[in-house]
């Protein structure tokens, strides 16, 4: 959850609140800014909307601006990190104003236009985020015309530092690990295989290897990534009431079927990728109490880099853990609190 003042938490808090909104787009290098925050000098307060969303592989916003008198330039290819924030005691405060941080996730305008409708004229901004970025740009390590990293930086590496290196190949940096499970930062991969299918982009090969673990990559500020690793045992984050602030207006809470519930992972490839099966190595994991409430929905996965029965069976129950996980949806409508982040865990007390 984001560190924000005393002041901006109480303004949020408040039975009536001034929203106010950071809005600053920058070229790619860097010299040329447009700053349409809610106290523009240049073009005013013309936000009417924005529609913000952030998933865990995903990122991505829609902006509509007035544009009454055609003024608003042309932004394509412009990156934003929205500060959300209130007008308080203290001035107009937001994240990532130097005391109120982090700063949302980078943002790229990918698409802009204008549409004139009875009379009115707005400009449509649709961007996206850094794991769009990181699925755009294709890995390129290694030797043309494959690029299957032929010079082995990534032998013997585990997935934390593969996906540093991964990052710091697109311009962007991964975090000192915090959240550990156990997988990330231990597990040696013997090799790393790149484009096998020609060709991966980049996030591609995130999501393979973020996968092998039991954790999440978290977007943030400045071009940085953090790794999560979310617990039930994990402290609140924020709480929500119905009867007294901080409100909530609405809450939907969604319990889905852990499907697969039964995770099969063949491991041990034999050499030029040819399988052979007394040599398989097998790992797997089930979820005996969602079987027996439904049935069995069985994934089978191959792992040929992997060589020994341990991690191959800590490979099956990472990709479980990770269904399980993702069991529990729902839908929490509150006011606008620009504390929280994605993986924050959110407390509700409905006495309704």
């Amino acid at each position: 959850m984001r560190s924000v003042s005393q002041t901006l938490e109480d303004a949020q808090k408040a039975v009536t609140r001034t929203p106010y909104i950071k809005l600053v787009f920058t070229s790619k290098d860097g010299n040329t800014t447009y700053d349409f925050s809610t106290d523009s000098s240049a073009y005013g307060d013309r936000i009417l909307s924005i529609d913000d969303n952030g998933e865990p592989y995903w990122e991505d916003s829609t902006i509509i601006l007035q544009n009454y008198d055609r003024v608003v330039p042309q932004m394509k290819g412009y990156w934003v990190e929205i500060g959300w924030g209130d007008t308080t005691g203290a001035g107009n405060e937001y994240v990532g104003d130097g005391i109120n941080e982090p700063a949302t996730p980078r943002l790229w305008v990918k698409h802009q236009q204008d549409v004139s409708i009875q009379g009115k004229v707005v400009t449509v901004l649709e961007l996206e985020g850094m794991w769009a970025k990181a699925r755009e740009i294709l890995v390129r390590i290694g030797n043309p015309p494959y690029y299957r990293d032929e010079d082995g930086e990534y032998e013997s590496i585990t997935p934390y530092a593969a996906m540093s290196n991964v990052l710091t190949e697109l311009g962007m940096t991964l975090n000192s690990l915090v959240e550990d499970d156990g997988i990330v930062a231990t597990y040696s991969m013997p090799i790393l295989r790149l484009n096998l299918e020609p060709f991966e982009s980049h996030g591609e090969v995130l999501s393979r290897l973020i996968r092998m673990t039991k954790s999440y990559l978290k977007p943030l500020d400045d071009l940085e990534w953090e790794i999560k690793y979310p617990q039930s045992s994990d402290s609140v984050d924020a709480s929500y009431y119905s009867d007294q602030a901080p409100y909530f207006y609405e809450y939907e809470e969604r319990y889905n079927a852990v499907i697969p519930n039964h995770i099969i992972v063949f491991c041990n490839e034999g050499e030029n990728g040819e399988w052979v099966l007394e040599d398989i190595i097998t790992g797997e994991a089930q979820d005996d109490d969602e079987i027996d409430a439904l049935y069995e929905v069985i994934r089978l996965v191959t792992a040929g880099e992997i060589t020994n029965q341990s991690d191959a069976t800590t490979r099956a129950e990472a990709l479980l853990v990770r269904v399980q996980q993702e069991v529990l949806g729902g839908k929490l409508l509150v006011p606008m609190d620009c504390r929280i982040e994605l993986y924050d865990k959110i407390q509700v007390f409905d006495s309704r």
